[in-house]
C-alpha cells in the first residue's frame, strides 16, 4: 500500500481506493489520538457546566498551560517529523521517510497522553452518559478535521509540484493537537438540541414527581454557606424525620433532579441546595422544586463576573422568594446587610434568624480550638444550651438559621439543642485535619467567597501558635477581583505569621496587600502550583504550627 506522491498524474488520482484506505487508517489512529489527549479540555468543558462561551474564555485566556504545552508537541512533533523525513528519504524514499516522520508523531502524542495523565486535577473528569455521547461526536469531527487537512495537505503538493513540499505534506498533521481544543465547541454545539430536551424531558420528570409527593419541601440558597445550613439543617431534621438533601454541591436542577431520583414514600423531608451563576437561575429551581420553606443565608459579590452586577446577584437571590407557593414561609440570615433588606422586601411568611436575629438568635457564645458554645433563643421560648464541634462564629449564624427552620417544622428547642451537639464539619469547609506532627491544619478549600475569608481568619485568630495561610486567592469576582485579594492580603497580614501564595493569577494582589498590611517579603513566599506550594510548606512548618488552607482555584484556573 503506497502513499500518494507527486508521481499522480492528476489531483483525482489521489483518491484512488488504496490512497483512501490509507488516509481512513490515519485519521482513525489520529482521531483516537487526539480524543485522548483532550482530557484536560473536556474537563474544563464539563467545569463550565459544559457552557460554550465560558469554555472560550477560558481557552483564550492569558497564561493557558494547557493550550501552551499542546503548542510545545505540535512544535517538537513537527521538527522532528521534518527531521526523520528529510534524513530518511535518501535511503528509503520519500513513501517510507513520510512512514517514519509520522511514527515520530505518533510517539510524542502518546508521551504527551501519558504525562497529562499524571497531571493530577483537582476534581475529576466524570465520565458521565453526556460526555461518552460528546466523546462520539468529539471524535467524529476530529476524524473529519484529520481528513480535511490531509487532502488540503495533497492538494496544495499537488500544485506547488516541489519535491520538498511532498515529501513533508503530512507534517501538518501535526497542527491537529492544537486545532483539537477548538473542535470541541461544535461538537458541544452539536449535541445541544439533544442535551437540551434530555434535561427537559428528566427535569420535567422530577418537577412531576415532586407534585405529586408528600414531602415537606426545603429551597436554600446564598451567595454562601448553602452547605453548610443544608447539612445542619438535614442532621437536626433526621432526629425525627426521613431527610434527603441534594448531596455536596448539587446545586443546580439536574443535580436536583439526580438527588429526586432517590425519593420514595419512606422519605419526609426533601432539602435542595439551590446555586446560581446567572440571572433566572433561582426561578428556574424553585418552579421545580417548589418548596414550603425558603432560606437564605446571605448575599455577597460571589460569582460577580457571571452575573455582571451585584444588583443582579441581589435579585436573583429574591427569586426564591418571589416564587413561593401560597403558604410557604421564608427565612432570612440576620447577619448579612443584604438578606435583612431582603427581609424587609419579601411579602410572604418570613423569619430573620442568626446571631442578631429577631425569631432565633444567639448569646453567651464563646469560641475556642475545638468549637463554640452558646445560648440558642428560639420564638421567646427559654433558651437552650449548645456545644458544637462546628469552627467559627459564623457557623452559629447557620445553627441559627437551620434551627429556624427545624422549630417551625416541629422540633423542640431541647431537640434541636441534641442535633447541634451531633454536628460535624462539611469537608473542606473549616475542616481540622488530623496531623502526627502536632501540626493543626485547617482545610477551608472548598470555593471561598470574601465573606468566608473573613471567617476564616477569625478561626485562625483564635488558635495559639505560629499561623500560616496557604492560598491562591479568590476568583469569579469580575472587576472587583483584584481589590478583593488585595483586602484578603492585608487581612491575611494581621492574622498569620506568614503567607504561601499559589498560582500567578492572584499573587501579585495578594502579596500588594501583604506588603500594605505592613509585613515584608521575609514571611511571604509564592509557589506556582498546591504541589510545589506543599513542599515550600513542609519545609517550614513546626510543633506548633497552625495552617489554614484557604479556597483551592478549579482546574480552569493557573
Amino acid at each position: 500500500m503506497a502513499v500518494p506522491t507527486l508521481a499522480a498524474q492528476s489531483f483525482a488520482e489521489l483518491f484512488r481506493w488504496q490512497y483512501l484506505l490509507v488516509y481512513l487508517s490515519v485519521c482513525l489512529l489520529n482521531g483516537f489520538l487526539l480524543l485522548f489527549s483532550s482530557s484536560k479540555f473536556l474537563l474544563a468543558l464539563q467545569q463550565c457546566g459544559y457552557k460554550k462561551r465560558e469554555y472560550c474564555k477560558w481557552f483564550l485566556s492569558k497564561n493557558n498551560i494547557y493550550i501552551t504545552r499542546l503548542l510545545l508537541l505540535c512544535l517538537l512533533a513537527f521538527l522532528f517529523f521534518c527531521v526523520l523525513c528529510t534524513t530518511f528519504a535518501p535511503v528509503v524514499g520519500e513513501v517510507a521517510a513520510s512512514y517514519v516522520g509520522f511514527v515520530s508523531y505518533i510517539l510524542f502524542t502518546g508521551v504527551y497522553i501519558n504525562t497529562e495523565r499524571h497531571v493530577n486535577a483537582k476534581i475529576q473528569l466524570k465520565l458521565t452518559r453526556r460526555l461518552v455521547r460528546l466523546g462520539v461526536t468529539y471524535f467524529i469531527l476530529l476524524f473529519a478535521m484529520t481528513f480535511g487537512v490531509i487532502v488540503l495537505a495533497n492538494f496544495i503538493a499537488f500544485l506547488v509540484k516541489d519535491g520538498i513540499v511532498s515529501l513533508l505534506m503530512y507534517s501538518v498533521i501535526c497542527v491537529t493537537p492544537i486545532l483539537a481544543p477548538l473542535v470541541l465547541v461544535p461538537a458541544a454545539l452539536f449535541n445541544a438540541p439533544f442535551e437540551n430536551m434530555n434535561n427537559r424531558r428528566y427535569i420535567n420528570r422530577t418537577r412531576r414527581k415532586l407534585e405529586n409527593s408528600d414531602v415537606i419541601k426545603i429551597g436554600i440558597t446564598g451567595s454562601f454557606g448553602k452547605t453548610g445550613v443544608k447539612n445542619i439543617l438535614a442532621t437536626l431534621l433526621s432526629q425525627k424525620y426521613r431527610v434527603l438533601a441534594t448531596p455536596g454541591s448539587y446545586n443546580t436542577p439536574l443535580g436536583v433532579a439526580v438527588t429526586a431520583k432517590k425519593l420514595d414514600s419512606t422519605h419526609d423531608v426533601f432539602i435542595a441546595e439551590m446555586g446560581a451563576r446567572h440571572v433566572g437561575d433561582i426561578s428556574d429551581l424553585a418552579s421545580l422544586v417548589k418548596p414550603q420553606y425558603a432560606v437564605l443565608t446571605g448575599v455577597n459579590d460571589q460569582h460577580l463576573e457571571t452575573f455582571g452586577s451585584r444588583e443582579n446577584i441581589r435579585l436573583t437571590k429574591f427569586e426564591l422568594f418571589e416564587n413561593l407557593p401560597e403558604h410557604a414561609a421564608g427565612f432570612f440570615g440576620a447577619d448579612n446587610d443584604i438578606s435583612r433588606e431582603l427581609y424587609e422586601e419579601a411579602k410572604c411568611e418570613k423569619y430573620l434568624a442568626g446571631i442578631n436575629g429577631t425569631f432565633v438568635s444567639a448569646d453567651q457564645i464563646t469560641q475556642g480550638e475545638n468549637g463554640s458554645s452558646f445560648m440558642l433563643r428560639i420564638a421567646g421560648e427559654r433558651g437552650v444550651k449548645c456545644n458544637t464541634t462546628l469552627l467559627g462564629k459564623h457557623n452559629i449564624g447557620n445553627i441559627c438559621l437551620a434551627a429556624a427552620v427545624a422549630y417551625k417544622i416541629g422540633l423542640t428547642p431541647r431537640e434541636i439543642a441534641e442535633g447541634v451537639n451531633r454536628l460535624k464539619a462539611v469537608s473542606h469547609r473549616l475542616e481540622m485535619v488530623t496531623n502526627n506532627k502536632d501540626i493543626r491544619i485547617i482545610d477551608d478549600s472548598y470555593n471561598s467567597n470574601p465573606d468566608g475569608v473573613r471567617a476564616a481568619l477569625e478561626v485562625l485568630s483564635a488558635f495559639e501558635g505560629r499561623k500560616i495561610v496557604v492560598t491562591p486567592g479568590l476568583v469569579e469576582l469580575g472587576k472587583e477581583e483584584a481589590f478583593a485579594n488585595y483586602e484578603m492580603g492585608k487581612a491575611i497580614a494581621a492574622a498569620a505569621d506568614k503567607l504561601i501564595v499559589i498560582g500567578r493569577h492572584n499573587g501579585e494582589m495578594l502579596i500588594k496587600g501583604w506588603y500594605d498590611g505592613g509585613r515584608t517579603n521575609e514571611d511571604v513566599m509564592f509557589a506556582k502550583n498546591l504541589e510545589k506550594g506543599n513542599e515550600l510548606l513542609n519545609g517550614i512548618m513546626r510543633a506548633g504550627d497552625v495552617v489554614l488552607f484557604e479556597n483551592d482555584l478549579p482546574d480552569t484556573y493557573s
